[in-house]
């Protein structure tokens, strides 16, 4: 993948969005990438059919209550990817290992989206991050080969095109 054509830019509340254009073969499919985060959620939606392909960072509210973290992220989730076509398929990025702060918050977000996912009949998955970097970059070691993009962005976006075996 070259450098990523940023087409537009909108900041709304607590929602960065960027619309790309794909320097990248599309998938058939719907394909939504989605990086967990406690603090900041990426989120790609890539739809081939309009070739339309827009990433999220979302700042999400830290609530001490675990209900309203869980709500409050199936909610991003309704708000950003909208509609679905058939065969959508979600990748959630699975946990980094060794890493050690609020793994318990982050382990309750993956399950409330992997049960968002599932109740909308979405296939989805959760894949180690260090598995989605390396098919998708060559390397497992490169994190964001587009600086001018967001991390959190970019990590979706890497899910996102990832291949389920």
């Amino acid at each position: 993948m070259n450098n990523l054509k940023i087409i537009s830019k909108k900041k709304k509340d607590n929602y960065l969005t960027y619309a790309i254009e794909p320097n990248f073969p599309l998938p058939n499919e719907m394909r939504i990438g989605i990086d967990p985060g406690t603090t900041n959620l990426g989120i790609a939606v890539i739809k081939p059919k309009i070739e339309s392909v827009t990433l999220y960072k979302i700042t999400l509210k830290r609530h001490k209550k675990a209900l309203l973290r869980l709500l409050d992220v199936q909610q991003v989730l309704g708000d950003t990817i909208g509609h679905f076509t058939p065969n959508s398929k979600a990748i959630i990025e699975g946990a980094s290992y060794g890493d050690r702060f609020r793994q318990v918050e982050m382990a309750e977000q993956r399950a409330a989206m992997l049960l968002w996912f599932h109740k909308f009949g979405i296939d989805v998955d959760m894949i180690p991050p260090l598995t989605i970097r390396k098919q998708v970059f060559g390397s497992g070691k490169i994190k964001n080969p587009y600086p001018e993009i967001d991390n959190n962005m970019i990590a979706a976006l890497s899910c996102a095109l990832y291949e389920s075996q």
